[in-house]
């Protein structure tokens, strides 16, 4: 019946807003970051071992260059740069960190470092696997609006799963249409790389 779809869908919307998804995550919210083009900001590994570096631009280059440093030694890695803005967040165990990095107004791209050897070491291919696993969700006709992670993190005791949000609002691909609200929530297996995606039915246009 149409008031039975009616609730299974809102309470499916519910769920991805909040509830469900904090009880199955950590809490990394002592454990993270905000980071900007501008500003140089730094953050501690929950074992105090390892710290993220992120520094802003001396020069034209204009970007932030960030680092991930051994406290021991005082050996850091360049691990990259971000354009814009992101945020960056420890595991739990310290054996990985999290970055969103948000470097165009309607595209993000999600990074996983390892810290489990003498060396932080990226999970390759990680945003493309999760890019494809979205958009084989998506009519061929249509596509993403922006691409956007409003939620994110280490699942709850194991910092080989991560949770993400995905906000994907959809438009036509070859016409000018408004976009329609799809959201995505997936757990992904960095191990593995399998990924388990639950959401509503992507929205079609008559």
């Amino acid at each position: 019946m149409l008031w039975k779809k009616i609730l299974i869908v809102s309470a499916l919307w519910a769920w991805m807003a909040g509830g469900t998804f904090a009880a199955e995550c950590g809490n990394p919210s002592a454990k993270a970051v905000n980071l900007d083009l501008a500003s140089t900001r730094s953050l501690l590994s929950p074992d105090q071992q390892w710290r993220f570096i992120s520094v802003g631009p001396s020069s034209l280059d204009q970007v932030a260059m960030i680092y991930i440093q051994n406290r021991k030694s005082s050996q850091k890695w360049n691990v990259g740069s971000i354009e814009r803005d992101g945020r960056a967040f420890w595991s739990d165990d310290s054996r990985r960190l999290f970055l969103r990095d948000e470097y165009a107004a309607d595209d993000t791209k999600l990074r996983v470092f390892e810290i489990t050897g003498s060396r932080p070491k990226e999970i390759k291919g990680l945003d493309n696997r999760i890019r494809r696993a979205i958009f084989a969700r998506i009519p061929e006709n249509e596509t993403t609006q922006w691409l956007y992670y409003p939620k994110a993190c280490f699942a709850e005791n194991d910092s080989a799963t991560i949770i993400i949000v995905a906000d994907a609002p959809l438009v036509r691909k070859r016409e000018s249409s408004k976009g329609k609200d799809f959201r995505l929530k997936l757990t992904v297996d960095l191990i593995s790389f399998q990924i388990l995606i639950e959401a509503p039915k992507a929205p079609t246009f008559p």
